[in-house]
């Protein structure tokens, strides 16, 4: 929410406008519903959203901006109050909850942030089912692959992902392309696979923050903490880099697997993925069929089992224990059809060979999986 007090910069009004006829085209609402929700007149409401308010020696009382800031705050409070989400479900795991908790603090902060962890935990689901949330400010996803490593190519990546055309200009004109468009707008950028970066890439999102004000969250594997510039002396940090400075909030998604309770050494540090997350994707999931409780306990391990294991890795097995399960007609799913269906996947003497088709019945038992 915009204070009524708070100056809004021309770059940040802009981005406000754009952000408000994309949740309108988003949500099916009409101008006629802002107005009339807004207590502004229909043709002001044209106008505002065009970007000629005022441009044609009319005006009124208000200015644009203090239209904007009205605007952008009936558009947090509708998302508020009709709880609009994703088509794609996303589950609220305990990896997932961390990941939100840093995004949430990275938004209101527009400062930097840093998350890790390995592969198929759910970082890259997470972030994407937050992507352009109402009530996080419409953050940006993008996702960084093996072209994007230099500077340049970054640059041309997050212009693209926003809408821009004529990429084709020197990288000093795309740069400050960039910078104006989001000066001051307080827009979050998370980066995906950001470990696959460069350092000057790096530097340069580094320079997009510090020119901007934008908040930047940058998400990867654990290979990115050393990028950072981060060392370890004892049980310390010491921050030794310009980036590292920049970072408010960092998040080793798995430090909890590893913690040791001092009062308790005996105690096993917790798993990655609890019970009750397990519970959760298999309610959410609508798979027609019951799971045991040691089937339960099976893909707990397996989810929070990293290296070989995963989240991701999980969730597939369930999906084929499901086949075989309703393939036979079995009651519920159990932990030893789990366990073929792990032999088959990674192979061994006992290897099991899923030969039946499912018929359409079955394919319907299934469900769709989060």
């Amino acid at each position: 929410m915009i204070d009524k007090d708070e100056k809004i910069s021309k770059s940040r009004e802009a981005d406000i406008i754009d952000r408000v006829n994309t949740y309108l085209k988003k949500h099916e609402i009409t101008q006629s519903v802002l107005a009339r929700e807004t207590n502004v007149s229909k043709g002001t409401v044209s106008d505002v959203l065009r970007g000629v308010y005022g441009k044609r020696g009319k005006g009124g009382v208000c200015t644009s901006s203090e239209y904007a800031r009205r605007f952008n705050n009936w558009m947090e409070l509708h998302a508020r109050r009709q709880n609009i989400v994703s088509n794609r479900k996303c589950v609220m795991t305990s990896v997932a909850q961390e990941i939100k908790t840093v995004v949430q603090t990275v938004a209101e902060t527009c400062a930097m942030g840093l998350i890790y962890g390995p592969s198929h935990i759910g970082k890259t689901f997470t972030l994407q089912s937050l992507d352009g949330s109402d009530r996080l400010g419409q953050p940006i996803y993008i996702r960084i692959n093996r072209a994007h490593r230099t500077p340049v190519t970054v640059c041309r990546l997050i212009l693209e992902t926003v809408g821009e055309k004529k990429l084709q200009s020197t990288f000093d004109r795309l740069a400050r392309r960039l910078f104006s468009r989001f000066n001051e707008t307080g827009r979050l950028f998370m980066f995906d696979e950001a470990d696959r970066l460069s350092y000057d890439a790096l530097e340069f999102i580094r320079d997009f923050h510090d020119a901007t004000g934008c908040g930047v969250l940058l998400a990867g594997k654990p290979v990115i903490y050393q990028k950072f510039g981060y060392r370890e002396i004892g049980s310390y940090t010491e921050v030794t880099d310009q980036l590292a400075s920049r970072v408010v909030i960092r998040r080793d998604l798995t430090e909890r697997t590893r913690t040791i309770d001092p009062k308790n050494p005996n105690k096993k540090p917790e798993m990655l993925f609890s019970k009750e997350d397990i519970l959760k994707i298999i309610d959410v999931s609508n798979i027609g069929i019951a799971v045991d409780n040691d089937a339960v306990d099976w893909l707990q391990e397996r989810a929070s089992r990293l290296g070989m294991g995963g989240l991701g890795i999980a969730v597939m097995h369930l999906y084929l224990a499901v086949k075989i399960a309703v393939s036979k007609n079995y009651d519920s799913v159990t932990k030893k059809v789990l366990e073929q269906v792990e032999r088959h996947t990674i192979g061994g003497e006992e290897t099991v060979i899923i030969k039946k088709v499912l018929d359409d019945k079955s394919k319907k038992a299934i469900g769709r999986l989060a």
